[in-house]
């Protein structure tokens, strides 16, 4: 009996499953190396798996499958070797906009200590993935109100990662 493949699904959920269970230490580990109590690292309020969100509770994470490619000389029968590109974001919030980009560096710290070099599997599905952080982008600093009341700052952290998925469907 033939299995259909899990592919992206189970790729994004391995790395969704390993951010949720590591950023709040890793947050308050790079906190207490910073020395600066006063810019907070609070964890996620929310997660997405599709970048069309429009209202959310900051700090929120989206975690986006880009593309995938089957090298065709390692598709063997028995196995799928493919390479999944994907970003994982966090959009962030606060009342400083040098509070904010100090805190929208440390997410990004927390996320590439988390994900860079990462290997994770789900034994039970045969899909093992290997992470690689391939560059980081910071957006331009932002308001959510426009006029006299500017409102909180808004920044977000984008991760491109490649992601090498191994899977054996039988």
């Amino acid at each position: 009996m033939s299995r259909a493949p899990h592919l992206v699904e189970k790729t994004r959920d391995l790395i969704l499953s390993t951010i949720k269970a590591n950023i709040a230490a890793t947050l308050a580990d790079v906190r207490i190396d910073r020395a600066d109590p006063i810019v907070t690292t609070e964890p996620p309020k929310s997660y997405f798996i599709f970048d069309g969100a429009n209202t959310y509770q900051c700090p929120a994470v989206f975690c986006v499958v880009d593309s995938i490619a089957f090298p065709e000389q390692t598709t063997g029968a028995n196995h799928i070797n493919a390479v999944v590109k994907m970003y994982v974001s966090v959009v962030i919030e606060d009342q400083s906009a040098d509070k904010l980009t100090i805190k929208s560096e440390r997410y990004q710290s927390a996320l590439f200590e988390i994900l860079h070099w990462a290997t994770l599997q789900d034994v039970p599905k045969n899909v093992k993935i290997f992470v690689r952080v391939d560059r980081c982008d910071f957006s331009p600093i932002y308001t959510k109100k426009r006029g006299d009341d500017m409102g909180e700052f808004r920044k977000e952290v984008s991760l491109e990662l490649e992601v090498k998925h191994f899977e054996n469907p039988n």
